[in-house]
């Protein structure tokens, strides 16, 4: 038994509007990353409000000037690792749009008897290259954070080193 050829033509869309679903199912997997990541710094840096307003009312007496020196620090990282974040939000959003506008383009194209075969490619390669600048973002915000780690493991060992010596 063969198929027509309208099931065979339809079947091909179908399977040509996949693709950009699949992208777009990727993308949405890298947007609750990144904003699981953002809810991380954010978090943080409540914590870190927390400790400046300790020290602020006394409550934090132990090395008070050296913790203020490294909570600016440490705010300035965390600025710029939610910036890095926020901005790679901004680019998967706009690649979910351009896969969603590939998967309608390719259609559009179809119905109208393939006027534009270049619109869903491009649309495309729009999202591809919108994903590839979110990750080279997340890859900065990523060596940003582990720095940081680095930064305060180093700050606890200078000013409790007698507890880790023992």
């Amino acid at each position: 038994m063969t198929a027509t050829p309208g099931i065979t033509a339809a079947l091909g869309l179908l399977t040509v509007m996949i693709a950009p679903a699949i992208l777009i199912v990727a993308a949405a997997s890298l947007i609750t990353c990144s904003l699981m990541r953002l809810a991380r710094v954010v978090d943080r840096v409540r914590a870190l409000s927390q400790i400046a307003e300790n020290i602020r009312v006394g409550i934090c007496t132990d090395h008070p000037a050296e913790r203020r020196a490294e909570l600016r620090v440490e705010f300035l990282v965390y600025q710029r690792r939610g910036r890095l974040i926020l901005v790679a939000l901004g680019l998967q959003y706009g690649t979910v749009g351009f896969f969603v506008a590939t998967s309608v383009t390719v259609a559009l194209d179809y119905m109208l008897g393939n006027p534009w075969p270049f619109l869903p490619v491009s649309l495309c390669i729009l999202g591809i290259l919108l994903l590839l600048g979110s990750s080279i973002l997340l890859m900065y915000e990523n060596q940003l954070a582990f720095q940081a780690m680095k930064r305060e493991i180093q700050f606890v060992y200078r000013l409790e080193g007698e507890l880790f010596d023992k």
